[in-house]
């Protein structure tokens, strides 16, 4: 199977954790490679639907983990020092989050509108305490979230709190800048403003 950077860096940010749990867990290749590395001890995978869920049970065999079929947090009763929600869009994640308890560390990861997330982050009491983004085959935004207050300032929540500091963003927010350059003509007159303005934020790092 070929490698995955995306779930590589997943699994290796769930180091010196007992017990995960992975919310919308798919395939289960984010728990199997922690668990392969040794990062973990055990884990709860969870999805909204029986095929991916009876995947994951297939992939994590002989692994500590028990399968949960919930939306969200609704069903799980076990407890858990870590949570996984990642490979969905950002209005889903703030869905679920909307039932997550305060006193857990998240690793977040959105495919898409990643100002969407960082803006209900912002207003519902979690804090960004770190970022990464890493390129395969797309740009992939992951935060490691805690509760905590921010006041982040809009630029903040296209660049991020954290990753605007990191080099290897650099690549990232040149690559925003000619994805809105390539569809600014096309536009119409209030989009391209708000293209503009997009242009301008990605460019000043």
């Amino acid at each position: 199977m070929a490698r995955n950077k995306r779930i590589d860096l997943l699994a290796s940010l769930t180091k010196n954790y007992d017990t995960v749990l992975d919310i919308g867990t798919d395939h289960g290749l984010v728990l199997k490679k922690a668990f392969q590395k040794g990062y973990i001890k055990q884990a709860i995978a969870s999805d909204l639907r029986e095929e991916p869920l009876n995947q994951a049970k297939a992939n994590l065999k002989n692994y500590p983990v028990s399968f949960v079929l919930s939306d969200g947090f609704k069903e799980i009763k076990e407890d858990f020092d870590l949570v996984i929600i990642a490979g969905m869009g950002a209005y889903l994640i703030t869905d679920i989050l909307e039932h997550a308890p305060k006193d857990k560390t998240y690793i977040l990861q959105a495919n898409d509108k990643q100002e969407v997330l960082r803006s209900y982050l912002n207003e519902s009491g979690f804090e960004i305490v770190d970022e990464y983004v890493i390129h395969d085959k797309f740009y992939y935004i992951i935060m490691i979230v805690k509760a905590g207050q921010m006041h982040l300032l809009e630029d903040e929540l296209y660049l991020g709190p954290k990753l605007k500091y990191k080099p290897e963003a650099k690549p990232y927010y040149q690559h925003k800048v000619k994805q809105y350059q390539k569809i600014i003509n096309h536009a119409d007159e209030m989009r391209q403003k708000e293209l503009l303005k997009l242009i301008k934020i990605y460019s000043k790092l």
